[in-house]
């Protein structure tokens, strides 16, 4: 499991800042949001992406994903060719036959996000059924303080997997206090014991909280599972 940081936590931050302060906070990966500015983006020449993906691998990091907001970007083969130029997925809010057909003739991998819902993640499992292997899969997008994390986090693991390749947390990191007790180190031992090899990437779990993002990740320490090192102030990760 790689720990990720997603630059929706510092919107505004250039590509070297971001970087600096997710290897600073230990993280070993970054959820790129398209259209922040970290400036990393479709209109760049495939030599630039190349250029940047070595920076970021020389600084210690990798990409984990590249975020879109809709889903017509998600089916736009430049999106598709960059994040493969990445090494990443294209995590989109939702998808169907187009995007996943797309995905599959640039040979990049589509990844559809879905809250904690296992009925709708039941149904989604149907379209990573039929679509080319290795073209699509999920994306959890997690809120431990959401109710439906407590009362269905298990079932939505069960139902995505093994399609299951990327997870949102929305929260930790400077809201990390917020979220004692909701049974994130439980979920982390399930993933740990199916093997799972994705990402956990931490966000904001709302705009509000930007600044306080901002100025943790200018802080030294570490964050939970996969951090190099950590403030226990900031760790809350449950027992198994």
């Amino acid at each position: 499991m790689r720990l990720a940081l997603s630059s929706a936590a510092a919107p505004d931050l250039a590509l070297d800042a971001l970087i600096e302060g997710a290897v600073r906070r230990g993280f070993a990966a970054l959820e790129l949001v398209l259209g922040d500015a970290h400036g990393v983006g479709p209109a760049l020449p495939r030599a630039k992406v190349a250029e940047q993906r070595a920076r970021i691998e020389a600084m210690g990091a990798t990409v984990a994903a590249v975020r879109v907001a809709s889903l017509g970007k998600a089916a736009s083969p430049a999106v598709i060719r960059l994040a493969s130029a990445l090494g990443a997925a294209v995590v989109a809010p939702f998808a169907h036959g187009k995007a996943a057909t797309t995905a599959a003739r640039e040979g990049g991998m589509l990844l559809v996000a879905h809250p904690t819902e296992p009925d709708a993640v039941q149904r989604l499992r149907t379209l990573c059924d039929r679509a080319s292997p290795g073209s699509l899969g999920l994306a959890w997008d997690m809120d431990p303080t959401d109710d439906a994390f407590a009362a269905g986090g298990r079932d939505v693991l069960d139902a995505a997997w093994p399609f299951l390749r990327h997870i949102r947390l929305h929260g930790g990191g400077p809201e990390s206090m917020g979220q004692e007790g909701r049974g994130i180190g439980a979920l982390m031992a399930r993933l740990a014991l199916r093997g799972y090899t994705g990402a956990l990437a931490l966000a904001p779990s709302d705009p509000s909280y930007r600044i306080a993002w901002a100025r943790w990740i200018g802080r030294r320490g570490g964050w939970g599972c996969g951090s190099k090192t950590a403030e226990p102030s900031l760790v809350t990760l449950d027992g198994a």
